[in-house]
């Protein structure tokens, strides 16, 4: 199994189903730029809340996956040719809603603050990170 991070646009729209066991999942194909001028598609399959949050994304969102990626093979049943391609099973998912989502919750709600990022970025001094790493 390879763990993997894969960065994409849906190409398609999502859809939320329910399995005969009763549980939620979400079969979408990923398009991923690799180089000038193509682009990878890959499947992949979420469940649950993972699946609920990638089912509200449509065709051209965004989207980032972790997951365990594996290599599939099918039948083309136009052509009967052998066919080969990659599938993720998520673990984890972000896309750019969940980014504005967490931004507000972090801005308190006055217009002063609104244009301002949540640290005093003018003070050279003032570090917005609580780490040891200097720029």
């Amino acid at each position: 199994m390879i763990e993997s991070l894969i960065s994409g646009k849906l190409i398609k729209d999502t859809e939320l189903k329910t399995s005969q066991n009763n549980k939620q999942y979400c079969q979408f194909l990923l398009g991923v730029h690799v180089g000038e001028p193509e682009n990878i598609v890959i499947s992949g399959i979420a469940f649950g809340g993972h699946a609920e949050r990638i089912a509200k994304l449509g065709k051209g969102d965004a989207v980032s996956v972790i997951g365990a990626l594996k290599p599939t093979e099918w039948q083309d049943k136009a052509t009967n040719e052998t066919r080969r391609g990659l599938s993720v099973t998520v673990a984890n998912v972000l896309s750019v809603y969940d980014i504005k989502k967490r931004r507000h919750t972090e801005i308190p709600d006055n217009s002063a603050q609104q244009d301002r990022p949540p640290y005093n970025a003018d003070k050279p001094h003032h570090r917005p990170f609580n780490d040891e790493i200097e720029f």
